[in-house]
């Protein structure tokens, strides 16, 4: 039996990293302090006490000097002094130091009542000599080297030492941070490959067994199971669709019988009686048998194309339109607002044309007008039907076009939803779209495509 995984929650792993900074930034400073304790115990160090004793011991030993009889030498190293004789006058003058120019400065500005100005860790004592003179004694609340000789060369080492500290800490955050970054990165890159999986249609490679935190986990599995359904959603999809032309494919075969009769019966009728009705069946069989090889290819448009003469192509559905007007009481108009030649496969436009003009007189009452109009605004070719009907619904505006869709609020007379679907089908081989709306007094399509 296979072992069940611990997950860690990502509150754990946010606790853990928090508790790590912390924790790790403790064990540094308490590492830092034990050593530099080590040396002050050594005696590479003093304390940071050391320097204000001394200053403390040289008071009593400058007191009982003169200016002409000040000895350097009598005072620790840690101590800085400037003797300055005539004090507080305008002949103030200092003969003996051993400050730099800025600390003299400052010294000076204290000595004076300035305040404020000799820093955090600087101390100054004001020591009047025997002879009335003033020694300033200055020193640094610091830990300086032993060595005086270090203390002359070196930076100081209470600084650098804690720049040390901070060096340290802020190395050790990184790590830190950088390895819990590692443990989100890897976390979600398996998120990223989960998607691309789920875009290819594999939810089973989803790679849920190898999450550590448990929100990912979760999230994984929830990516996988909706991988899954939306891939079992796609397939029965397609199925449906498959069923659905194999249903078409079987409609087109069973109508193939009847429209043989009808279409040979009809040619023996005009043999022996012609008239204008029995042409008008004829062409319309010729018509239906076009329909029925563009329902086994579901609408696709063959690539050959070849330029077509606009005004042919209005005047042969001008004829389809007078066919079709004719019987329902209708007027027909055509509008050629231009003529030219272009590209086109000419029967598979002249047969979404022809659905779109069908649509049209089956929804518009005796004695209304249906209209064909051909304009070319700008690089556009665009084929316009128009009636005088009801117009179409909200939800056909919406949806007509769509594969086998009819309008439940239309009166059902035979329509099975394939005209417009045609037409559009069409007009996407082509790159172009087909436009419904309604103009107020009926309903309009616009067969729209791009000039080549």
């Amino acid at each position: 039996m296979e072992r069940r995984r611990r997950l860690t929650s990502l509150r754990s792993v946010l606790l853990r990293y928090l508790c790590l900074c912390g924790g790790g930034c403790v064990l540094l400073l308490m590492i830092w302090w034990g050593i530099f304790m080590q040396l002050i115990d050594n005696g590479f160090l003093l304390s940071a006490t050391a320097s204000a004793q001394a200053c403390a011991e040289a008071r009593e030993t400058v007191a009982s000097m003169t200016a002409d009889t000040f000895d350097p030498s009598a005072i620790s190293s840690l101590c800085r002094y400037a003797v300055v004789c005539d004090a507080n006058t305008d002949a103030e003058r200092v003969t003996t130091t051993n400050m730099s120019a800025h600390q003299l400065k400052t010294a000076l500005n204290d000595l004076h009542g300035g305040s404020g100005n000799l820093g955090m860790m600087q101390y100054q004592y004001i020591v009047t000599m025997a002879d009335g003179a003033t020694c300033l004694l200055q020193y640094d609340y610091a830990v300086p080297y032993a060595d005086p000789a270090l203390r002359e060369r070196l930076p100081d080492f209470q600084t650098c030492y804690i720049i040390l500290l901070v060096v340290l800490m802020l190395a050790w955050l990184a790590v830190t941070t950088h390895r819990t970054v590692r443990t989100f990165t890897a976390e979600t890159s398996r998120i990223d490959e989960a998607t691309r999986q789920i875009a290819a249609q594999h939810p089973e490679a989803v790679d849920v067994d190898h999450a550590r935190i448990r929100e990912f986990s979760a999230t994984l599995q929830a990516l996988q199971t909706m991988g899954q359904q939306l891939t079992d959603s796609l397939q029965r999809q397609w199925q449906l669709e498959q069923q659905r032309t194999e249903q078409v494919a079987a409609l087109a075969h069973d109508l193939k019988t009847p429209l043989t009769i009808i279409q040979g019966n009809a040619e023996l009728l005009a043999e022996t009686a012609p008239a204008p009705e029995l042409d008008a069946i004829l062409r319309a069989g010729e018509r239906a048998q076009q329909y029925l090889a563009a329902l086994r290819s579901a609408g696709t448009v063959p690539a050959a194309r070849q330029l077509t003469d606009s005004h042919t192509l209005a005047a042969a559905l001008a004829d389809t339109a007078q066919a079709l007007c004719r019987p329902a009481k209708l007027h027909f108009v055509l509008q050629e607002q231009w003529q030219g030649q272009f590209l086109c496969a000419a029967p598979e436009l002249s047969r979404a044309l022809e659905n779109m003009l069908d649509n049209a007189v089956r929804y518009t009452p005796a004695g209304g007008t249906v209209t064909l109009t051909i304009s070319k605004p700008e690089d556009t070719l665009v084929f316009t039907v128009t009636d005088t009907g009801p117009g179409f619904t909200p939800e056909a505006l919406h949806k007509a076009g769509q594969f086998l869709y009819t309008d439940a609020a239309r009166p059902g007379n035979g329509h099975q939803g394939l005209g417009l679907y045609l037409a559009r089908s069409v007009a996407q081989a082509y790159g172009g779209k087909l436009v419904l709306a309604n103009t107020g007094t009926g309903a309009q399509v616009q067969l729209c495509l791009p000039m080549q």
